[in-house]
């Protein structure tokens, strides 16, 4: 199955992609952002799980090179699934070349294109993965999803649920049906509607929807008798506008029940408003992510104000560092948050992404113009050196565990770009 569609994107954020380990001291470029997301649903057998995966890969992390009129970027992408302790048991690759009229269109953030495949297999533990190669840069990335769908005792199962929207294609689900992959509803959204799917005995089951505000405010709560022929089920609720328009976050609770057996899941996603960035579904989280460029009574006021100042306070801050105050986008403040929540997804481990070293130093510079890695075969353990070309900069981390906890080998204590 190859599905690939080039169009104006508007319904995805960026996610993480990781520069591939080494054994050995190289040079390498940091990845630029793409996404990669899975979902799990049930199959109509049994013994079966569906695993509808989605590689997006917008412009502007491709290289493109001039021909003549025209900009030409070739890459190839690669999703696998393996067991998490196993052989690789899917795989489907793809070699894509791309060609637009103008820079504009090349560099662009929002014109993407997605890859699509789905898999099938039995319950268990899985890693999936997705590859990025830059034919034209030869820059190459990796992300990597756990995936834990073991088989429950009773043949009785909840999949996380998620949010679809009205787009045209065939992409897993019905026709024009697509997973919204960011969790953030914009104001391009058709028809934003919840996905539940589960495992159930033949007969009544129920399905209750409890939806609620950041300060934990009940917005919505509604329950659904339902019965089934199937031991299986797919059902989309329709979120209501009103609920919708309340807030920048929700978190939505569902609760299967059939007989004894019960299972709940839970989702969180945003709703994009005039004068915030896409980037930002929590406005206390934003805030959080302010500490590197706010000075310590600006942070400490915003923290400790009520919801209504917060809001206030946020938008005035941004508004004064508009660097085009006559147009709805904020550039500033879209690249500052799209570098946070780019930390929080690449850097991520025992603490958000933001708050570790590398998230700092990211978020507080942006892409390094180079990367050297090193690391010791017999010690493990894993060096990287940043380097800001611009600025006459560099900096070194250091992974002493093993497990991805890059620390700086030496404080920094200075300003940033901004």
């Amino acid at each position: 199955m190859k599905l690939f569609l080039t169009f104006i994107i508007s319904l995805f954020l960026t996610s993480n992609i990781f520069a591939q380990p080494s054994m050995r001291s190289k040079k390498n470029e940091l990845i630029r952002q793409y996404t990669f997301k899975s979902f799990s649903l049930a199959d109509s057998k049994s013994d079966s799980i569906r695993i509808l995966s989605y590689l997006i890969v917008p412009n502007n992390v491709l290289k493109f090179i001039k021909k003549d009129v025209t900009f030409e970027s070739s890459y190839q992408a690669k999703i696998t699934i393996k067991k998490k302790r196993g052989e690789q048991i899917g795989r489907k690759s793809w070699s894509n070349t791309l060609t637009t009229n103008s820079y504009t269109e090349s560099s662009s953030k929002k014109i993407s294109t997605i890859h699509f495949y789905e898999f099938k297999v039995p319950p268990g533990d899985y890693i999936i993965s997705s590859e990025l190669f830059d034919m034209d840069s030869n820059e190459s990335g990796i992300i990597n999803r756990e995936l834990k769908l073991a088989k429950s005792k009773n043949d009785f199962f909840l999949f996380e649920p998620f949010l679809i929207d009205s787009f045209e294609g065939n992409w897993g689900l019905d026709d024009n049906e697509i997973p919204i992959i960011s969790n953030i509803i914009g104001k391009t959204s058709v028809k934003p509607t919840l996905f539940v799917s589960g495992k159930i005995d033949t007969g009544q089951y129920n399905i209750n929807v409890t939806i609620n505000s950041t300060n934990k405010k009940e917005l919505w709560n509604q329950s659904f008798d339902i019965y089934s022929d199937e031991n299986y089920f797919y059902q989309k609720i329709t979120i209501p506008d009103e609920v919708i328009s309340k807030g920048l976050s929700k978190k939505i609770y569902v609760t299967l029940e059939q007989g004894k057996s019960k299972k709940k899941e839970t989702l969180i996603f945003g709703v994009t408003r005039e004068g915030f960035s896409k980037s930002i579904s929590n406005l206390n989280q934003a805030i959080l992510a302010m500490r590197y460029i706010l000075v310590d009574d600006q942070y400490k006021t915003m923290r400790r104000s009520n919801p209504e100042k917060q809001e206030e306070l946020f938008l005035e801050f941004w508004k004064e560092k508009d660097p085009t105050p006559d147009t709805k986008r904020n550039e500033l403040q879209d690249e500052y948050f799209s570098r946070v929540a780019y930390a929080n997804n690449a850097f991520k481990g025992s603490t958000d992404g933001w708050r570790t070293h590398m998230g700092e130093i990211y978020i507080k510079f942006g892409r390094p113009d180079d990367i050297e890695e090193y690391s010791d075969p017999f010690t493990r353990v894993y060096q990287q050196r940043w380097h800001y070309y611009k600025i006459n900069k560099y900096f070194d981390f250091m992974d002493e565990t093993g497990f991805g906890d890059f620390r700086l080998t030496s404080p920094f204590y200075g300003g940033n770009t901004w």
